[in-house]
């Protein structure tokens, strides 16, 4: 069973986070607010789908300070910066350090909620393409290591009479070994194939979801 989404407040103003609460659950949706940056890195839980509404500037733990401490961990939830004080060099650091969106105060809430609705989003999508992609791997790894030649040779464009002379093996015995790659891998042709085959070349990047 999925677990719903939480919106985590970070934001040492107490009338702040209490407002932003009071809004994002006008939302239908579970609100954990936190009082300081390091409060929210202990008791952050990465598993728990959601985002983050998190404050530019505060003591101790700024809020580029958050991200780059998120990235060091491999954490990608959408993260909504905002500031009292935002000008448009705090904006570009925070995108540039992970945050999808930034908005200045005041904000009316009617953006806030636009914006908390559309980082739920790009969560649901990475979580997915995450999910999906951890199948591909398991998938890859029933491939004994005769398979996984065959299917590198593929990807090089090679034909089957070409991998049969490579490998000094017959026609069939090649073809054999890519009906079994493409069984295990749950491809439904060359074309499927390969490019599932390049996708795991690939490192995974949350941004490329819709």
């Amino acid at each position: 069973m999925s677990q719903s989404p939480t919106v985590s407040v970070v934001d040492d103003d107490e009338q702040v986070r209490e407002s932003l609460a009071a809004l994002i659950q006008s939302m239908n949706l579970d609100v954990a607010c936190y009082a300081s940056g390091r409060e929210f890195l202990d008791g952050y839980v990465a598993a728990r789908p959601g985002c983050v509404v998190l404050d530019l500037r505060m003591p101790q733990v700024s809020g580029l300070e958050i991200l780059d401490v998120l990235s060091s961990r491999g954490i990608h939830v959408p993260v909504i910066m905002i500031s009292g004080h935002g000008d448009i060099p705090a904006a570009v650091s925070a995108m540039k350090a992970g945050a999808v969106d930034f908005l200045e105060k005041p904000y009316r809430g009617a953006v806030l909620m636009e914006r908390v609705h559309r980082a739920l989003e790009l969560d649901a999508h990475h979580r997915q393409a995450q999910a999906e992609r951890a199948e591909l791997v398991g998938r890859y790894e029933t491939l004994t290591a005769e398979e996984k030649v065959v299917l590198e040779l593929t990807v090089a464009g090679k034909p089957d009479k070409a991998i049969a002379i490579k490998l000094d093996l017959s026609l069939r015995t090649i073809q054999l070994r890519r009906a079994s790659v493409m069984r295990k891998i749950n491809a439904h042709s060359r074309a499927e194939l390969i490019r599932l085959a390049q996708s795991l070349q690939q490192p995974f990047s949350p941004r490329s979801t819709p």
